[in-house]
Parts: structure tokens; C-alpha cells; sequence
């Protein structure tokens, strides 16, 4: 083996070492922190005073909130009737769907399957100059159009229920493109 091949071998091995560090030290400092980035909330005063566990929900997502007792990952929805029963449900995920949609393109179509009068509960969110219409099949609000602005980018939270097969939902961008993101969960 010649000396200048040597050489060579050296220096690309001492190179492919340097790059494997670099890369290491990018990949560490480049990971997200791992456990809890912020205190948890205080719980009210009132959190023990009656009998039962007490939690704190979200009104708008139905998701507890962290606290004593409370596990943040379990979706719960409180669901209360008119006559004053209240209901605890489960929240399941069906699907979610992250798109961008542009006015003179397809609706873009998601099914779920489901039984009679089942609940369902459809987070829209979107971004972009537009706006997106949401059409239901399936259920009791058939054919109804409901229309979410992207500006400003917000969720629009619909409750459905379905009439007894499989539940269609299109979504349709109004005057410009938007990036759709929107969650249909089943509430048991």
C-alpha cells in the first residue's frame, strides 16, 4: 500500500469521524425536552368538598385538565340535558385529517361508520385566506351547509348524530386555498 493511500484512508476515516460527532451533537441539541415544561395548575378551593372526584374540563375540547386526580389524557366529555341529568362520556378518535384544499379542486370526502343516534363530534380548524364548508350526510343535519372562516385561524367545534349508517363528511374551500386540519370524534 502506498503511503499517499494511507494518507488518504486516515484522513477520510478521521473525516467520516468528525461528521458522526457533528451529527451527534445536532441530533441532541435538536431534541424535544422530555416530561413537564410548565407547572401544573393550582386546583380551585372547591376541588374536595363534595363527594366524588372533581375535575376540571375544558369547555371547549371536553378534555380534563391537568390537576390532582386528574389524568389530562383521558377524554372525557360531561354531557348535561336540559332537565339537569349530567353524563359522563367517553371520547374516542375516529380519524383526523390534515389537507389543503383549493376552490376549484374536489370536495375532499371522510366516512365513518356508525349506528343509529350515535354522537359524534367534529373539530374544524383551517388556515389561509378562505374558508371552508362542511356538508354532513347521515346524519340529522342532512345537507346543511356550515361554513368556518380561516380568518382568523380558530376551530369551530360541531356536535352531530347520525341516523343510522355511514356518516359522511365533505369539506370544500370558499374563495382561496386553506389547510384544513379537522378531528371527528365519537362521543360514548
Amino acid at each position: 500500500m502506498a503511503p499517499d493511500e494511507r494518507i488518504r484512508r486516515a484522513l477520510l476515516a478521521g473525516l467520516t469521524v468528525a461528521a458522526l460527532a457533528a451529527g451527534a451533537g445536532w441530533w441532541r441539541a435538536a431534541a424535544p425536552a422530555l416530561g413537564s415544561t410548565a407547572p401544573d395548575p393550582a386546583p380551585s378551593t372547591g376541588a374536595f368538598l363534595g363527594p366524588g372526584l372533581r375535575v376540571m374540563i375544558d369547555a371547549e375540547t371536553g378534555q380534563v385538565l391537568p390537576g390532582p386526580e386528574a389524568d389530562p389524557d383521558e377524554p372525557l366529555v360531561l354531557h348535561e340535558e336540559p332537565g339537569g341529568t349530567a353524563e359522563r362520556r367517553q371520547v374516542y378518535e375516529v380519524w383526523r385529517e390534515r389537507s389543503r384544499l383549493t376552490p376549484d379542486g374536489a370536495p375532499f370526502t371522510r366516512r365513518a361508520n356508525a349506528s343509529d343516534a350515535v354522537r359524534f363530534r367534529l373539530t374544524v380548524g383551517c388556515s389561509g385566506p378562505g374558508a371552508v364548508a362542511v356538508r354532513f350526510t347521515g346524519s340529522t343535519d342532512d345537507e346543511s351547509e356550515q361554513v368556518v372562516s380561516c380568518v382568523p385561524a380558530t376551530a369551530s367545534i360541531l356536535v352531530v348524530t347520525t341516523t343510522g349508517g355511514p356518516l359522511l363528511v365533505r369539506f370544500a374551500a370558499l374563495r382561496d386555498r386553506v389547510d384544513l386540519d379537522a378531528q371527528l370524534d365519537a362521543l360514548n
